[in-house]
C-alpha cells in the first residue's frame, strides 16, 4: 500500500513540475505584433471634434427619438 501511494506522490509531482515548465516556456515565446494604423485615421482620431458635432448633430436637434 505504501509503494502505490508513493507511486501516485512522484506522478503527482513530475505533473507540476511539467506544468510550471509549460507555463514558463510558454510566457517567453510571445512574439510583437505590430499593426499599421493609417495616417487619415490617426489624425481624425486626434481632430479638436468637429467630426464628431457633425456625426452626432441630428441625435441633439431630435425633439421626438425614432
Amino acid at each position: 500500500m505504501k509503494s502505490i501511494a508513493i507511486f501516485i506522490l512522484f506522478v503527482g509531482t513530475v505533473l507540476i513540475i511539467q506544468g510550471y515548465y509549460e507555463n514558463i516556456s510558454a510566457s517567453t515565446k510571445q512574439e510583437t505584433v505590430i499593426k499599421y494604423v493609417p495616417r487619415s485615421l490617426y489624425e481624425e482620431q486626434l481632430s479638436d471634434g468637429e467630426n464628431l458635432e457633425k456625426y452626432y448633430k441630428n441625435i441633439f436637434e431630435q425633439t421626438q427619438p425614432r
